[in-house]
This record gives C-alpha cells, sequence and structure tokens, in this order.
C-alpha cells in the first residue's frame, strides 16, 4: 500500500474546484465571530454526549483518554492545518464510536490492526473508485490533490464523513460531504453537502439527523460515547518517513 504523500501546505490550501454537491437545507449561521461559534458548537456536542460508566470487564474507561497527537507533524505530512473543533475534540476525548454507528478517525495506530494514513488512503479510493462507477464521470478530487476531500468519519452501513478542504482557505470554515455508498451501489449521486462545519454536523447527527442521497435521514444518533473496540490500546500515530528520492543525474555523476 503506497504510503500517504508528504504534500506542501502552499499546495493543498490551493483551491481547486472539480465538483458541486447537492446541497443540504441551509443552516442558520452564527451571527458571533467564527471562533466563538465552533466553540458554541463543541460544547454544546460534548454537552450532549453520555460517556459508558465504569466498567472493569469491558476494557473502556467513563471517559475515553485522548491518543495523543503530534500535531505539528500530521499537519506537516497532510500538507494542511486542520479545523480546531477536530483537534480540539481529539485532545478531549480522542477516537470515538458515537450512537453505536459512527466512528470519529484521529490520527492514531494500533499495531497490526489500525494506521491512521492507510484509512485515509483506503476510503478515499473506496469513495473514489464507487463514485465513478456510479456517476460515469470523473469523481471529485480527493485529497492530496490541491482543494481535494478529507475523510474524518464513517458509519457502519458505509457512510462516509469528510471535509471539503477547497470550499475555504480557513480549515474551521471547511464544510461536510457526505458520501453514501448505498446510493453509490443504485447508481445514484452518492454525494451530499451538509453545509455545516464538523461540530455543527456531530450536533445535528445527535438531535435532528442529517439528510442522505435520496431523501434518506442518517439519526438521530443516540448521544452514547466510547472508543472504537477495534481502537481500544491505540497509540499515537507516526507519520511514515518520506521515500527516498530516486537518484538524478547529478548523483550518479558523484
Amino acid at each position: 500500500m503506497p504510503l500517504l504523500p508528504i504534500v506542501p501546505r502552499t499546495l493543498a490550501h490551493r483551491r481547486t474546484r472539480h465538483n458541486t454537491f447537492p446541497p443540504a437545507p441551509g443552516r442558520r449561521g452564527c451571527r458571533r465571530d467564527m471562533r466563538t461559534c465552533h466553540a458554541m458548537d463543541l460544547s454544546s456536542l460534548i454537552a450532549r454526549l453520555e460517556l459508558p460508566p465504569p466498567s472493569a470487564d469491558s476494557g473502556r474507561p467513563a471517559a475515553p483518554e485522548p491518543v495523543p497527537v503530534g500535531w505539528d507533524a500530521v499537519e506537516s505530512r497532510l500538507g494542511l492545518r486542520l479545523p480546531a473543533d477536530y483537534r480540539a475534540l481529539a485532545r478531549t476525548l480522542g477516537p470515538l464510536e458515537i450512537g453505536e454507528r459512527l466512528w470519529l478517525h484521529t490520527p492514531c495506530e494500533r499495531e497490526g490492526d489500525y494506521d491512521y494514513g492507510d484509512w485515509l488512503w483506503e476510503t478515499h479510493r473506496e469513495c473514489r473508485i464507487s463514485s465513478l462507477r456510479a456517476l460515469r464521470r470523473e469523481p471529485p478530487p480527493f485529497h492530496p490533490e490541491p482543494g481535494g476531500l478529507l475523510a474524518w468519519g464513517e458509519t457502519r452501513e458505509g457512510v462516509r464523513l469528510l471535509w471539503d478542504t477547497g470550499a475555504s482557505g480557513d480549515p474551521d470554515r471547511w464544510p461536510v460531504v457526505v458520501f453514501d455508498a448505498e446510493a453509490a451501489r443504485r447508481g445514484s449521486d452518492p454525494w451530499h453537502g451538509c453545509g455545516t462545519t464538523l461540530a455543527q454536523t456531530l450536533v445535528a447527527l445527535l438531535t435532528t439527523g442529517i439528510g442522505l442521497p435520496g431523501g434518506r435521514v442518517l439519526g438521530p444518533l443516540p448521544p452514547t460515547a466510547r472508543r472504537p473496540a477495534f481502537l481500544v490500546g491505540a497509540r499515537p500515530w507516526k507519520p511514515p518517513e518520506p521515500e527516498p528520492r530516486p537518484p538524478g543525474p547529478e548523483d550518479r555523476r558523484r
């Protein structure tokens, strides 16, 4: 499996629009500054989550211990600064299973079972291939292409949640885009634009649900939150070392 490439920040932040997404119904914007708005959304989300009671036999603590993230190394590898609400949620609770259906992925790894970089690559590849088969046209770009979609979550039913990094140069304004594998299997357009940030989308999933292609709705989900079983014992993700540069003519002359 190829390594997640290093992307220069200037390239990854360059806006490139290859596709548009069917919009979700409008959401009334926050009238305060964006930093205050995101803090309100994140506080509302965390307040709604119900953490499991301590259990000696479950192996899961009441409040999941976050898996430390080396943000400088992660963002350098991605070539992107990640949204503040995502970073704050990862620092507070780490990777989560919400409502027993949704997995929020954060940069971590579990030996032999899970690697964040591999998960990104596989998720983007599956969405690209399924979209191409369903729509018979070029799918939207995916990271590390400039302005490409970047995955952050998925459900047990094959719904993928991604950021549209090409929508804004400010990652705190990246809207969430949904890919529905079931719609793709039917040959329908699998894409749906939520028009909301990560924290806003998660709050909606717990309260009203969010729209999916074809008029279906995901949620409302139970407000339960715990560590995904496949990430119990996860450790910080170590971005792989860059692949060695192939020797050029000047190297061969030495």
